[in-house]
């Protein structure tokens, strides 16, 4: 088993969080077709899924291109109202023999791209993976995007964001290793510099439901947007350089739209949250986090404490 994705992470084009009818209205991409609204313990807006058909070529890290021919599956993503994903996947099935067959026969495999010919999947999904940021599998990044870019030019979004934050991408390879017991999941996660995260899921035994895996991806990227936000947001404070009344009216994004949001696997099942265990163990997100709201609300202490304070003694805390 092979499935690659691809979830682009930004803040939504809306000066506050939007309600369930509205977000309904922006995530309605396709006519007829229900866009799925959860309210407890977050709010959260899944789109219909969309397909885009492909046939090129797949790049693997050594040995030849392959032909794929297939579909991707795509959706769109609202979170709290005021964070939007744009998800793309796709199951690579290796396929003898290089023949293409008729379109009838991809569109009965929705969200599969055969791998026409000797396909290396270890190369490909090394590919998939070792790509720069402008360059991805089989257009998942360009999918991603235009999803995102259909979501945020909706008429229901007043197209004023509270906060400027950079988009992170998190290209994502799920496969069956036999060196993880049955059952278990273990995770690989990269940040790099340019904003673009890897992430490598191995399962013991193949998962049943593809969706599981996605929404899997999908929260990790969630979160690592959120603290990647949350990070900008009090860099660009620039405490302990500004007054503190000065860097808490830059804070103050913050603790209006990002702060109640971070509710890790809160939607997923226990192989989730087994998985986020494991990278706390490793990387600490959460341990990040909760410093950084700490330093936020200790700012936002200390400007409060000023307020009344005589000049003089105001100078102590400077």
């Amino acid at each position: 088993m092979l499935v690659l994705g691809e979830v682009q992470t930004a803040a939504l084009r809306h000066s506050g969080g939007m309600p369930s009818k509205l977000a309904e209205t922006a995530l309605a991409l396709l006519a007829g077709e229900r866009v799925r609204v959860f309210e407890r313990p977050i709010s959260h807006a899944v789109s219909p899924k969309t397909y885009t058909g492909v046939d090129c070529r797949i790049v693997a890290r050594s040995g030849p291109k392959v032909r794929g021919v297939g579909t991707l599956m795509g959706r769109a993503c609202l979170t709290g109202g005021r964070v939007l994903q744009g998800s793309t996947v796709a199951r690579i099935d290796p396929v003898g023999g290089g023949h293409r067959r008729p379109w009838s026969h991809y569109l009965a495999r929705l969200g599969v791209v055969e791998a026409l010919g000797r396909a290396d999947l270890p190369g490909i999904l090394a590919a998939h993976l070792g790509a720069d940021r402008t360059t991805s599998t089989m257009g998942m990044g360009a999918f991603c995007v235009r999803l995102l870019t259909e979501v945020q030019g909706s008429p229901a979004l007043d197209q004023r964001p509270p906060l400027r934050t950079q988009r992170t991408v998190m290209r994502w390879a799920a496969t069956v290793d036999g060196n993880v017991d049955p059952g278990a999941v273990r995770v690989n996660l990269y940040v790099r510099e340019d904003g673009l995260r890897t992430l490598r899921v191995a399962y013991g035994t193949e998962p049943s439901d593809i969706d599981s895996v996605v929404e899997l991806c999908e929260d990790l990227a969630l979160h690592d947007w959120l603290l990647t936000a949350l990070l900008l947001v009090i860099e660009q404070s620039q405490i302990g350089v500004e007054q503190p009344a000065q860097s808490v009216l830059r804070l103050r994004p913050a603790v209006d739209h990002l702060l109640h949001l971070w509710m890790p696997a809160a939607r997923l099942g226990e192989t989730a949250h087994e998985v986020w265990a494991e990278l706390e163990a490793r990387a600490g997100l959460s341990k990040q986090w909760e410093a950084s709201v700490q330093r936020v609300r200790d700012q936002m202490a200390m400007a409060a404490a000023l307020v009344n304070r005589p000049p003089e003694k105001a100078q102590l805390f400077r």
